[in-house]
């Protein structure tokens, strides 16, 4: 006898049996099914971001792929882009790694640095041991003593630098001065509108602008508590996130349309935004990743 032959009692209990195991299969068949669709949309929603990589970055990956060979194992402690994206630079303890969209590339031993940027020529300025350095025949050559500055951003005509007294200076590419103010306090965050022209200090939860080159007032206001400033396309107008009411009929937290120059402000939806620079020679966003500059999405 065999095991279809058995007595009628085995067989209606093995019916029943394998129904139960049907009836128990289809809900483990929807928890499987279920968690297949949350890892394939896990895996498709991450994938994104597996990819914004400092190598895989749309703008700025190849230049970050440099970077990263030059500074194989050096701890990277800031980074600058050229206005129109061109450029990249990345700095650690001793090393200075530069980087262009041309394949050119260059590492100096430079101690000391605190910080970069780039000029309105695209040339490569740096702060490292109390000098002001700039790039000149593939080196960074002294060009003035400063105080080690907090911010180093460049200009249409140069570079700006603000040290922690909240000293503010311009210099032109020999070095020479052409504008000091100095901010209220320290911590100021200093940033550049398009072109180069004008100029930011986010202070005290206000804001300082300057003309860039000389350093000549423009405005000081504080039309709300400013967290954050973007600067926009067009050369005057700035985006400000607000961490109190950005006017008297908004109910929290938002953000100002502002005009530098004449004070003008349109109150804009709340919503979250990236805190990221504005290139001065392009409009693209850039960011910080993993000590690389990345870009980021427009506030």
């Amino acid at each position: 006898m065999s095991g279809r032959e058995g007595h009628l009692a085995a067989g209606r209990k093995s019916a029943r049996l394998a129904r139960s195991v049907g009836a128990r299969a289809w809900p483990l068949t929807l928890v499987i099914a279920a968690g297949l669709g949350l890892l394939l949309y896990v895996s498709t929603t991450s994938l994104p971001y597996l990819i914004a990589s400092p190598a895989g970055d749309a703008h700025l990956g190849a230049l970050n792929d440099c970077l990263a060979r030059q500074l194989e194992g050096v701890t990277r402690l800031g980074w600058a882009v050229a206005p129109d994206a061109s450029r990249a630079a990345v700095f650690g303890p001793r090393v200075v790694a530069v980087c262009g969209d041309d394949g050119s590339h260059s590492r100096l031993e430079i101690p000391g640095t605190t910080a970069l940027a780039f000029d309105g020529a695209r040339r490569l300025w740096a702060a490292a041991g109390g000098h002001l350095l700039r790039e000149r025949d593939g080196a960074l050559l002294p060009v003035g003593d400063i105080t080690p500055p907090e911010w180093l951003i460049g200009h249409a005509g140069g570079v700006l630098a603000l040290d922690a007294t909240g000293q503010l200076v311009s210099v032109a590419p020999d070095g020479k001065v052409l504008g000091q103010a100095q901010v209220p306090g320290p911590g100021g965050r200093l940033s550049i509108g398009p072109g180069g022209v004008l100029a930011a200090v986010e202070w005290g939860g206000g804001v300082i602008v300057y003309d860039a080159r000389t350093l000549e007032l423009v405005r000081a206001e504080a039309p709300c508590a400013v967290e954050f400033l973007w600067w926009l396309d067009t050369a005057d107008q700035v985006l400000l996130a607000c961490g109190a009411t950005a006017s008297p009929d908004a109910s929290g937290p938002g953000s100002l349309r502002f005009d530098v120059r004449t004070g003008a402000r349109e109150v804009m939806p709340a919503r979250t935004r990236t805190p990221a620079r504005r290139l001065s020679g392009r409009a693209l966003y850039v960011q910080g990743c993993d000590g690389f500059p990345c870009t980021a999405s427009p506030p």
